[in-house]
């Protein structure tokens, strides 16, 4: 199964945003989320925290700040 990193962090809108997206998404096609607030791991702020919310699938940076829902599908259908 396809598994999604979103990578958020807390009081974020537009995290809040992406993941009422990706929740929608997920009504309709069959892959799993593992979300990850980027405060609690040091490397993840440095890696993800001006970037959020950023989702990576794989290796693969599939959104960051706004999810387009038709680029995520067409990844989540690639894997």
């Amino acid at each position: 199964m396809v598994k999604l990193i979103f990578y958020t962090r807390q009081n974020c809108h537009l995290c809040e945003v992406a993941k009422a997206t990706v929740r929608g998404l997920q009504e309709y096609n069959d892959f799993e989320v593992e979300i990850r607030n980027v405060d609690d791991h040091p490397d993840w702020v440095r890696v993800y925290g001006d970037e959020v919310p950023v989702g990576i699938i794989g290796d693969r940076k599939v959104f960051k700040y706004r999810v387009k829902v038709d680029q995520l599908r067409r990844a989540i259908l690639a894997h």
